[in-house]
């Protein structure tokens, strides 16, 4: 019984883990694609502005399907992962 127990926590904490180090990784890809998206809005080709912007759509959008979609939002609440919009892009979303 104890062993059970041993084994549903070390799950559980495991789970926990990774769902906070994917959500800490997919707001890392977010605030590079803003500066990629800036960098290209400082001298950067209307192609490559409107790619970056796509790109950054994306990637928000990833985002917000991690938080939101269970088991995920469980632990996105629990460590304050709130759901991401930029105005530019709501409509794409």
């Amino acid at each position: 019984m104890v062993a059970v127990l041993v084994i549903l926590i070390v799950a559980i904490a495991a789970f926990v883990l990774l769902s906070y180090n994917s959500l800490t990784k997919e707001k890392n890809r977010i605030e590079l694609a803003e500066v990629e998206l800036k960098k290209y809005e400082e001298s950067g080709t209307a192609e490559d502005i409107d790619n970056a912007k796509k790109y950054l759509a994306a990637v928000l959008r990833d985002y917000n399907t991690k938080v939101e979609r269970f088991p995920t939002s469980l632990v996105a609440e629990l460590f304050n992962f709130p759901k991401m919009h930029t105005e530019e892009f709501d409509e794409g979303l």
